[in-house]
């Protein structure tokens, strides 16, 4: 790397690509098409809702109206309009138990956005925050690349639920050691795993934050994704319990739940004001979604009959491409933690392995499996510790998604018997 370049841009040149960015590559460089280019990759590893395309489409081709403050520079955490009408929509979706004021939203372009700022205003370079693992690698990205904090891994247990006692275990050990822990990560329902943390757990997660004065960032990024009935509840529908409100902030975004991971828009909920001042006032600037975006996204929202047939038929379609991996999975003795929502599934590998499990195997594995034009990632690429594990996306469309899953049988029955 030229001398020219920053210590920092020449550490992250030199860092290894992760492995959710590098078989994203891979499947964009060479993706499989029924026509056009069927040796290519099917991608089962990006986490993207690819089955509401005809849905989503008309609806924001419809909405063609743009106004000249949308043309303007706007208030730095989004437009008022806006935050009004994200605060009526999570007010409704999440079952609050309060009414959203907008005053506690800011807007950023994408939750990438949000847990960047979150960590910019929490803590300082250096910093710790506590997550566990297995978890979706690119949050100790958001979260260290720029702003510095490191995560400190800690392990779920043995249901894939986050434990208070081995969160204290990990706080008492960096306390040991002379870290600083600024706060709690928690995303909801888990990624990779599905995990769904019930009211009672989250709330043993705040009640142990708010004893040490110490933030917690909740992402609920696949709230509306969830196809099982009355098996999540928002944080949102209980904040009245909160035992720390100003430490304690939620973020959602239109990416996965409304099929649009490219328009890069998501939201900030905290009742600390301050918090959402120093947004406005350090870096918002380097945050900001386009007001033509805003705006439409606004009026999408207001037609509220036509997003609640949206989100049901989603669920429904999520939940039949969910139906078909596990039938799949089944036929192979393959088991797995069965979703209750969002776009993917955690599966157990066990029976693929030759020998006693391995990172180096699960990476041969892998890389086998790319080459037989399946791209599924496994637990390196959520930092688990358990080699046995892949996450495989059902979100993708259904003639790709049974494709897949025919590659995906040759390919267990090809490996197991060479």
């Amino acid at each position: 790397m030229a001398s020219e370049f920053s210590a920092r841009c020449q550490h992250n040149f030199n860092k290894e690509p992760s492995l959710l960015y590098d078989g994203l590559r891979k499947c964009q460089k060479n993706p499989y098409h029924p026509t056009d280019n069927q040796a290519g990759i099917i991608n089962l590893g990006t986490s993207e809702n690819l089955i509401c395309d005809d849905l989503i489409i008309p609806k924001l081709e419809s909405l063609t109206e743009i106004t000249p403050p949308e043309l303007r520079y706007f208030p730095l955490n989004g437009m008022w309009e806006f935050r009004v009408e994200l605060a009526r929509f999570l007010t409704d979706k999440s079952k609050s138990d309060q009414v959203i004021d907008p005053e506690d939203i800011s807007v950023t372009n994408g939750c990438s956005s949000a847990f960047s700022s979150l960590a910019y205003m929490i803590g300082d370079p250096g910093d710790h925050f506590l997550i566990n693992t297995p978890y979706y690698g690119m949050t100790s990205v958001y979260m260290g690349n720029y702003m510095g904090l490191k995560p400190i891994e800690v392990d779920t247990d043995s249901d894939n639920m986050v434990c208070v006692r081995l969160l204290e275990e990990a706080w008492d050990k960096a306390q040991a050691e002379g870290k600083m822990v600024r706060g709690v990560v928690l995303i909801n329902p888990n990624n990779p795993t599905g995990a769904v943390y019930s009211k009672e757990r989250v709330l043993q997660v705040l009640h142990f934050a708010a004893e040490r004065s110490i933030h917690v960032i909740i992402d609920e990024i696949y709230f509306l994704s969830m196809f099982e009935e009355g098996t999540f509840h928002s944080c949102l529908s209980y904040s009245q319990d909160w035992p720390d409100p100003a430490r304690t902030h939620f973020m959602w975004g239109f990416s996965k739940d409304f099929s649009m991971s490219g328009s890069r828009c998501a939201v900030i909920h905290s009742k600390n004001r301050d918090l959402h001042r120093a947004f406005c006032k350090d870096i918002s600037f380097y945050h900001n979604v386009p007001g033509i975006v805003q705006m439409k996204l606004c009026r999408m929202l207001q037609d509220r009959g036509w997003v609640e047939e949206y989100l049901e038929e989603s669920r429904v379609r999520l939940q039949k491409h969910a139906s078909i991996v596990m039938s799949t999975l089944d036929s192979l003795g393959v088991s797995y933690f069965k979703p209750e929502g969002a776009l993917y599934l955690w599966a157990d590998f066990s029976p693929v392995f030759t020998k006693s499990p391995s990172m180096e195997e699960a990476s041969q594995i892998f890389d086998k499996m790319i080459d037989g034009g399946i791209y599924i990632p496994y637990s390196k690429g959520f930092n688990g510790n358990n080699p046995i594990y892949f996450r495989i996306i059902y979100s993708i469309p259904e003639s790709y998604l049974v494709e897949a899953m025919t590659r995906f049988s040759n390919f267990v029955k090809m490996y197991t018997s060479a």
